[in-house]
């Protein structure tokens, strides 16, 4: 299962009658609110009651808001009212009980139609040979971009009209390419007559394990296990050879025109040991930051474009008026920004790590851990030497990454690998503390115990505890 990132949950600004908040303003009629008392229960301390007011559209999480109408001296009062479909009652155990007894395609497709929020990609294997993918959940029917902003709560069209039946939610079984893969990305492609949402998961992941597997033959467990840790950036390919096009080495220093050279031979790998990787990486962030300047400020939360945004202007749109820089005078062109940001990107990393060398190695570069879960100091594992970022399949960047691996091989013989980062024991001081961390950091998996039936041996079975009714 992955993360579709349906879009659930929408906001509505309403407006009450007075400071009262008993009615609101929805379908050109005023409608009585409900409330309800939650108590939460403080250890050592008196409860604490909240009342929270609903609509129709759900509880009005933000309530002491209020606008002043034009032509009038009294504030109206207004909320924000949440929308979510985490709300609705469900029965998502049933799918995963369901799942956990299936034998075959269809008992899969029936432990589906149980499953709400939020939405996931159910991939499916059978040793009928049978493979499948299904982007699967209660996704309401909205019109495009519906949510995206907060909407007017009084008007009924900005509701949500039902749901995407079931049986249309996108889903392909067998397809003649050979695979299915998700990593996030967008479900479908503009010829599916439904909304899903409008922002996904950058494409990098999902094109790069898609061109693996369509080259791959006689696939094995190795194969699977070493795609799980490829470092190879899309997006570098994709815009790397534009933004050096755009440098004039001629105007570099020579620590400048050092790093120039490293990341225009760099082999697109976020490796470890690489130095383009860091290379690359703090210049990418430099030129996106300085190029949407527009979007710093101080007084309002905006959100800065994506970076699928900023490679489509950088490759189609070079004489785009969002390359000129706000803040100062002269008006800069793509060249500019480029120029700007690469040597800003080199002076950081020299201020931090000295002259270009082994210490600009992408390991020593990014801050790569794993945190205690209650970030505890010193129970974590520290920094460590890894490859990996956000945007390869090797999903690896700062505390965030691929917390489990896993490949299974169907057969007569089913069997699985698989590793977490850390081990079995919140003990500390157990040698299982963090016994597993060395393997997964390494890209090694461990054979899994698979068993056949309630009573089957195994030399790996420690102990047995038996639940009698």
């Amino acid at each position: 299962m992955t993360n579709v990132d349906a879009a659930v949950l929408d906001w509505y600004q309403v407006k009450f009658k007075d400071n009262s908040k008993n009615e609101y303003w929805y379908n050109n009629k005023w409608n009585k609110i409900t409330k309800r008392i939650e108590v939460i229960n403080v250890l050592g301390q008196k409860p604490v009651y909240d009342t929270v007011i609903y609509t129709h559209h759900g509880p009005v999480v933000y309530d002491n808001i209020s606008q002043k109408p034009k032509g009038d001296h009294e504030n109206i009062p207004v909320g924000d009212a949440l929308r979510w479909i985490a709300h609705d009652e469900s029965d998502e155990f049933m799918t995963f009980y369901l799942l956990n007894r299936g034998k075959n395609y269809d008992d899969y497709r029936k432990a589906l139609t149980y499953y709400t929020a939020p939405a996931q990609n159910f991939i499916f294997a059978s040793n009928d040979k049978d493979i499948a993918i299904t982007p699967n959940g209660k996704i309401p029917l909205k019109f495009k971009d519906q949510g995206k902003f907060v909407m007017d709560g009084s008007d009924p069209t900005n509701d949500w009209q039902g749901w995407i039946p079931y049986d249309q939610n996108p889903t392909v079984k067998n397809p003649p390419r050979g695979f299915v893969s998700s990593a996030n990305q967008s479900s479908t492609d503009q010829a599916y007559p439904y909304y899903i949402n409008w922002r996904f998961e950058l494409y990098d992941r999902g094109k790069r394990i898609n061109d693996r597997l369509k080259v791959m033959q006689n696939a094995t467990i190795d194969s699977i296990r070493l795609m799980q840790m490829d470092n190879y950036s899309m997006r570098a390919q994709d815009i790397l050879p534009a933004m050096l096009w755009y440098i004039d080495t001629s105007k570099l220093h020579p620590d400048q025109l050092k790093a120039f050279q490293i990341v225009k031979k760099w082999d697109k790998h976020f490796a470890a040991n690489s130095v383009g990787a860091s290379i690359f990486n703090a210049w990418w962030l430099k030129f996106n930051a300085m190029l949407w300047d527009e979007f710093k400020d101080d007084k309002v939360l905006l959100n800065i474009p994506s970076f699928d945004r900023t490679e489509k202007l950088l490759l189609t749109e070079p004489n785009s008026k969002w390359f000129d820089i706000t803040g100062t005078p002269e008006k800069e062109t793509c060249t500019d920004v480029l120029m700007q940001s690469f040597n800003a990107a080199i002076n950081e990393l020299q201020k931090s790590y000295g002259d270009p060398g082994d210490k600009w190695e992408w390991g020593n570069v990014k801050d790569t851990h794993i945190n205690h879960l209650a970030n505890l100091p010193g129970f974590g594992t520290g920094h460590f030497y890894a490859g990996g970022t956000g945007a390869v399949i090797n999903a690896l960047r700062g505390g965030n990454g691929p917390s489990w691996r896993m490949v299974v091989q169907m057969g007569p013989q089913v069997k699985g690998y698989g590793v977490f980062p850390g081990g079995e024991s919140g003990n500390p001081g157990s040698f299982f503390y963090e016994d597993m961390f060395t393997t997964w950091r390494d890209g090694q998996l461990n054979e899994l115990l698979f068993l056949q039936s309630s009573d089957e041996k195994s030399d790996r079975i420690k102990s047995t505890l038996t639940l009698n009714k």
